[in-house]
């Protein structure tokens, strides 16, 4: 009755799979019980809403059986352009009904008029005081896509518990594995239909923002150049072997890596130019940030110290998960992590 609650399964659904991660908590942290993914078919999520609900829910149902998870409760996340995520220093005229009055106040930093069809949630950095002025951070997500979400994960027979934005499970992800850091990082996760870049000081959400420029646009390019079907364009871009040969395959990756080494720099410079807040480091992430050259091109166009953002780093490894799987998708399950340290009742 009185034990520690039960962390969620954290399930990340991506445009490309379905991930899947349980972790049990321990006295000096986390211990990875159960893994696994399940690769969706093309175009049966677009732009973060589902289109094809059955072959989702089928996905959902294989990633959990695969995995031997020990219960059904789960912890999901949503992104893309009808979400949002937003830092704003607010003045506090009453204490005491300042949850009440903050709708209205949401209303004029979010610049939604329809904010009925919208589930809004905050967390106030540091603490409330009549009279002062607080830092807020403000997530917001339409109710539909929350409903169709939840709905899709019941239809996989899973209990759905709590509903996050992606941008602040990488951060919960972050500090797990490398603490808090002092200096403002940058965090990019690198998918299959877009990239996030989320800014981060002291641990705290600063900024953040989503570019349609990622892995997929990259096997489009190799398949468009080299004239081939997309499985085979998937195949040579993660065959390390084939890309060190293939000196036309190099450059095609090579120019994507500069474009969206370009995407990220624009991220900076907006941050730097609306905060005067100067990026220290970058970390990479997802599927697409171990495509080849990607870190190096980073590192020069950037002008900063990148590194790749192990989900893993301070996660004790159980003996029954396959560590080959594990190996070859470690950066993938960054999301999925991060929603996996979200325990049962959590606001």
């Amino acid at each position: 009755m009185f034990g520690k609650k039960e962390n969620l399964i954290g399930i990340d659904i991506g445009s490309y799979s379905v991930k899947m991660i349980e972790l049990k908590g321990k006295k000096s942290g986390y211990l990875l019980k159960s893994i696994s993914e399940v690769v969706l078919p093309e175009d049966v999520i677009s732009e973060g809403s589902i289109v094809d609900y059955a072959e989702v829910t089928r996905c959902i149902r294989e990633a959990f059986q695969k995995g031997n998870f020990s219960h059904k409760k789960v912890a999901s996340a949503l992104k893309g352009t009808n979400v949002i995520a937003k830092k704003v220093t607010l003045a506090i005229e009453d204490e005491k009904n300042f949850s009440e009055t903050f709708r209205w106040e949401a209303e004029q930093y979010i610049g939604r008029k329809d904010l009925e069809d919208y589930n809004i949630d905050y967390e106030v950095i540091g603490n409330i005081k009549q009279g002062e002025h607080v830092d807020v951070v403000i997530a917001v997500a339409r109710k539909d896509l929350i409903m169709d979400l939840s709905s899709v994960i019941e239809s996989a027979g899973l209990k759905p518990m709590a509903v996050d934005l992606s941008v602040f499970t990488l951060i919960n992800a972050f500090e797990v594995n490398y603490g808090i850091e002092e200096d403002v990082i940058a965090i990019v996760d690198i998918g299959n239909s877009s990239t996030q870049i989320v800014f981060v000081k002291n641990g705290v959400y600063e900024f953040s923002r989503e570019v349609n420029y990622s892995g997929k646009n990259c096997v489009e390019m190799i398949q468009q150049r080299l004239g081939i079907t997309r499985e085979d364009a998937v195949a040579k871009l993660f065959d390390i072997e084939a890309v060190e040969y293939d000196e036309e395959l190099r450059s095609i990756i090579n120019d994507f890596n500069i474009q969206l080494a370009t995407e990220v720099k624009n991220s900076i410079n907006m941050f730097l130019t609306s905060g005067q807040i100067k990026t220290n480091r970058c970390y990479i992430c997802g599927g697409g940030s171990v495509i080849y050259g990607l870190k190096e091109v980073f590192e020069q166009r950037l002008d900063i110290s990148v590194n790749q953002f192990n989900p893993f780093a301070n996660i004790e490894i159980d003996k029954s998960v396959d560590m080959e799987f594990l190996n070859n998708n470690l950066y993938k399950f960054n999301c999925a992590l991060g929603l996996a340290l979200r325990k049962v009742d959590d606001r």
